[in-house]
Formats: structure tokens, sequence, C-alpha cells
């Protein structure tokens, strides 16, 4: 008898390659190899894995694998750091036991373990937790590192410029390009933007 899963994408903006195309075709991959249909998708783009409530796809999962007429009884997740990066281990844990107490198995397709209950798999799947987490809180202090050094550069370090400013576009040889419009956005990592004051205008006119 053919198995029947659910696939749970995640992608935000710290490791690109785990684009959800790529994690789609490892997940097909597995289930073509172990004779599973994935029948339910769930994806969260764009979406840190830092905390619950701001995963709608992952709070719906959860809820559905609570329902008794759910049409799956695997998860199919590409690997560890895609179900969550929590900050406490312990969350991500409870959200795969949440779904193996309502029969539903959690399998991560790139991993090399295989999520079968041994100590041996637990000691691994925490310490691949532990790792998640800790890459995150590196990430967000590299972030914040960078963030400040732009600054003391005189570089603006992002939001919107103050009343009677505007962004001026840098090229990588520090030499201007152009202001920024609102809503746009610097597309080349060497560019910089500083903040300047907003050129005098005639009289009538509102700068935006």
């Amino acid at each position: 008898m053919r198995l029947c899963a659910a696939q749970y994408i995640r992608m935000s903006t710290d490791r690109q390659e785990y684009s959800p195309v790529f994690q789609r075709q490892a997940i097909a991959e597995y289930a073509r190899a172990h004779n599973i249909r994935v029948v339910t998708d769930y994806e969260d783009a764009g979406i840190s894995g830092l905390t619950f409530r701001q995963r709608p796809a992952l709070v719906q999962l959860l809820l559905d694998v609570e329902n008794p007429k759910r049409k799956f009884s695997k998860v199919l997740v590409f690997d560890v750091s895609r179900w969550g990066r929590f900050q406490d281990v312990d969350e991500a844990a409870f959200y795969e036991y949440a779904c193996r107490r309502a029969g539903v198995d959690v399998i991560y397709v790139a991993e090399s373990f295989a999520n079968d209950g041994s100590p041996a798999t637990s000691v691994i799947k925490a310490l691949k937790r532990a790792m998640a987490a800790e890459f995150s809180r590196e990430m967000s202090r590299k972030v914040f590192l960078g963030q400040c050094l732009n600054a003391q550069r005189g570089f603006h370090a992002g939001g919107p410029p103050g009343y009677g400013l505007q962004r001026i576009l840098l090229d990588g040889k520090r030499e201007q390009r152009r202001p920024l419009a609102q809503y746009e956005y610097k597309s080349v990592q060497t560019d910089r933007v500083v903040i300047d004051v907003f050129p005098s205008l005639p009289q009538g006119v509102v700068a935006r």
C-alpha cells in the first residue's frame, strides 16, 4: 500500500541554496524512492525559523495533524533546520513529538540518520537542533555588527529616511549614482546608500 505524506517547505534569507524548488526536488526524489505520494503541501516562504506563531504554514500543519480526517501519515521535511531554528531546542522536539503523538512521523529527507526514535538518533537530532539555533544566533550577531560598521562609515543602515532627507545610491567607488525613490533599494552588493538633505523644491511642491 502506497503511503501518503505532507511536505513542509520553509525558506528564509539565511541560506538561499535551500530554495523551495530545491527542497521540493529533494523531497520528490525521496518520495519516489520510498513509494510515498505527497498529497498536501505546506510552505512558509521568506520566513525565519526562529518563532512558531509567525509561521502560518507550520501552525496549519500541526492543526491538520490533529484532525482524524487528515489524508497523510508522514511529514517530509528537507532537514532539521527547515523544521525550525528555534532558540530552545526543546521547542522543535515538542512540535515533532506532537506529530508523532497523533500518529504522523516527521522524516528529514536530507539527513543521514533514520528518524527511528533510537537513542543515537535522538542525540544526533538534539545536536542538529542546537547547531541550527546557534547558526541563527551567529547570523544575528554578524548582521548587527555589519550594520554598526556601515553606520560608523557613514552609510545608511536601513529604514526610511527622516523628514526632508533622501537616500543616495553610491557605486563601489563611493561615487554618487542617483537618489533612490520610495520602495527602491540597491541591488548590487558593492553599492552603498547614504542619507543626504533633500534638494530645495519650488514653493508649493512637497518632497516624497
